[in-house]
């Protein structure tokens, strides 16, 4: 009987995996890499945020601001008193935004993430902000900054953002806009200028100042008053 056993020879140092080890890495191992790199991939697609073209052919970012719309005068920029450079972006509700067609209307320009903490906490400001003053034309832009849509739409439907989410899938237009950190906001007025900038959150200031207990206008409300006051171009 013992002459019909097989015996397996030893393995010299250094060989490599035993015949059982392989086995379980087969088994085991590898079904886990090969199903982790398919998350990955599916994860690094979801990130982009779907095509970054348009149907139009045209490359999603930071575009060139029409002739038509540029004030003699004034430089394009970020900085007060210079006209808001011009972008083309993929929105959450699968249409797409251009800063540009917006022209006339005061533009509150936001940049945001999920992850950002600051970003968050100051979001159901500009919902309610755009709740008074959409019927003066006021646009809120909440631009996400490289996520997936499907994170951006979780967030957007908790705090029940009617305004147009952008998503900037590759920075670009973050890196136009000079960003210093999250959340950054812009205050554009109809004419297209950009009359301020905020860095960081932007607090709700509730001052008392009588027995009735008046609430002192937010930074929030007068920057937007603003740019809502602001004539047509």
């Amino acid at each position: 009987m013992t002459d019909n056993l097989q015996v397996s020879e030893p393995l010299e140092p250094g060989s490599g995996l035993s015949v059982g080890s392989r086995g379980v890495f087969r088994r085991i191992v590898l079904p886990i890499l090969v199903i982790g790199v398919i998350a990955a991939a599916i994860w690094w697609l979801e990130s982009r945020g779907g095509d970054d073209v348009s149907p139009t052919g045209e490359r999603y970012g930071p575009v060139e601001l029409p002739a038509a719309v540029r004030t003699a005068g004034l430089d394009i920029g970020t900085e007060e008193g210079q006209l808001a450079p011009d972008f083309l972006l993929g929105s959450l509700d699968g249409g797409e935004v251009r800063l540009s067609a917006l022209r006339g209307q005061p533009v509150v320009l936001n940049f945001w993430a999920t992850w950002c903490a600051p970003c968050r906490k100051e979001l159901p400001q500009f919902v309610a902000a755009y709740d008074r003053h959409r019927n003066e034309g006021l646009v809120v832009l909440a631009v996400n900054m490289q996520e997936g849509k499907s994170i951006a739409r979780d967030k957007a439907r908790e705090f029940g953002m009617k305004f147009p989410v952008p998503i900037d899938v590759d920075g670009e237009v973050g890196d136009e806009y000079r960003l210093l950190g999250l959340p950054m906001t812009y205050f554009i007025d109809r004419a297209g200028v950009v009359r301020s900038v905020f860095s960081g959150p932007l607090q709700e200031r509730r001052t008392d100042t009588d027995v009735r207990g008046a609430i002192e206008q937010s930074d929030l409300e007068q920057r937007i008053a603003q740019i809502v006051g602001a004539g047509p171009p």
